[in-house]
This record gives C-alpha cells, sequence and structure tokens, in this order.
C-alpha cells in the first residue's frame, strides 16, 4: 500500500501549521507515493506510524492508493572472482561522475588492482568525492556492501 500526499497534504507541508505533532508531520513529509507501508515501517517507531496515518488520511490529507507488489530483491551470493568483478564494474561506472583528476586516479588504480583489498583505494576515493548526492550514496552502499562480504 501507498500513501499518496493529496493536495490539502501538500498545502500542509508547506504551511508547516501547529496542527500535526512532530511525528505526524514527518510522515506526512515521508509519504511521497514511492515509499510502501513497510518502508515507513523501517525509517520510523512502527508504533508511530500508524496512528499518525490514520490521523492524516482521516484529515484528508493523505489518499491511500494500490499500488504493485513490492519487490523485495534477493542477495545472490557471489564467487571471490564474481564480487571482484562487480566491484571493478561498479566502480568502473561510478568514477565517470568524478572530477578529471580524480577519475585518472581511480582508472589507475583499478586497472593496477590485483584483488579485492587492492580495490580498497579507490572506494575510499569514490566515497570522499561522491558521497554528497542520494543516487551516488545509495551506490556507494552497494559498492561498500560488495567488498565487505
Amino acid at each position: 500500500m501507498l500513501y499518496v500526499k493529496t493536495e490539502a497534504g501538500r498545502k500542509e507541508v508547506l504551511q508547516r501549521s501547529p496542527a500535526l505533532t512532530p511525528a505526524q508531520r514527518q510522515v506526512l513529509i515521508l509519504c511521497d507515493g514511492e515509499r510502501h507501508l513497510e518502508d515507513l515501517g523501517a525509517m520510523m517507531p512502527a508504533d508511530a506510524v500508524r496512528p499518525a496515518l490514520e490521523h492524516l488520511v482521516a484529515r484528508g490529507l493523505l489518499a491511500l492508493r494500490d499500488a504493485a507488489v513490492k519487490v523485495i530483491p534477493v542477495e545472490v551470493p557471489l564467487t571471490e572472482p564474481e564480487r571482484y568483478r562487480a566491484i571493478v564494474e561498479l566502480a568502473t561506472s561510478m568514477a565517470t561522475d568524478l572530477g578529471f583528476a580524480a577519475r585518472v586516479r581511480a582508472q589507475l588504480q583499478i586497472e593496477r588492482a590485483q584483488s579485492i583489498p587492492d580495490l580498497t583505494g579507490v572506494i575510499e576515493l569514490l566515497c570522499k568525492h561522491l558521497q554528497k548526492t542520494p543516487l551516488m550514496a545509495l551506490r556507494l552502499g552497494k559498492l561498500k556492501q560488495l567488498a565487505q562480504a
């Protein structure tokens, strides 16, 4: 199930009236039409989410929308060579988003690497330069997960 802001809900977020508790306001902000109920439960205490959702729906600030079943990714165990290859491919694709000098350093480190521990410097370089954007933060999280597995 997805909760989406109504027009009144969007206005409430902008106007910040004192009618909502901090938990209700947070739930209202988080309901972007893409987060499932399970996602909200993972972001906030479950005992705060349900009452807030009920209150916001009753006030007409949120509407319930049917959604396709959320697909939960399945972790596939990788062999050491498969992990190494995945790290190299992901790091190489991410290096294209770096500035010139950092990109060249990253590419050289990737080309010299013979094992997963050799790629640690590249991962640190990518983290230093790319962690500020949300999409890159997600990709960096996956890269770190592969390196630590």
